[in-house]
């Protein structure tokens, strides 16, 4: 009796934990990240959403003044990420090392920085977070 007693309480015990998680909301913001222009030019930011595949069509464009920091945001859609493209011009700075959507986006995850610096070679990028 009493080992059918304590598998009862066991078993709903099991059953409420199950409940309890089911009732909690999955944690999936939408990833904010800032981008830091420290240099003297326009940038253009495209951004696209976490699971963008290929990043052929941004999410949004936005424009970075010289010397201004700006944060933005994309949905994550279960990656917890953006990713980003950053131009001056007509040509793309900043590239990933990693193959991300094929063309060196950068995957800014929540709370991330990418500061953007001009060189007397070009520009340079520091990835924080």
């Amino acid at each position: 009796m009493r080992l059918k007693l304590l598998s009862s309480l066991i078993i709903g015990s099991g059953v409420a934990l199950c409940v309890v998680i089911a009732a909690v909301p999955l944690a999936e913001a939408s990833p904010r990240f800032t981008v830091g222009n420290k240099s003297d030019q326009k940038l253009r930011i495209e951004i696209y959403n976490g699971d963008d595949g290929n990043c052929i069509e941004p999410l949004k464009t936005k424009k970075s003044g010289a010397y201004e920091t700006d944060t933005y945001g994309c949905q994550g859609n279960g990656k917890g990420r953006c990713k980003i493209e950053i131009y001056r011009g007509d040509g793309k700075i900043c590239k990933s090392l990693h193959d991300t959507c094929s063309n060196g986006a950068i995957a800014m995850r929540d709370d991330s920085i990418v500061y953007v610096f001009r060189t007397p070679v070009g520009y340079e990028c520091e990835l924080l977070k």
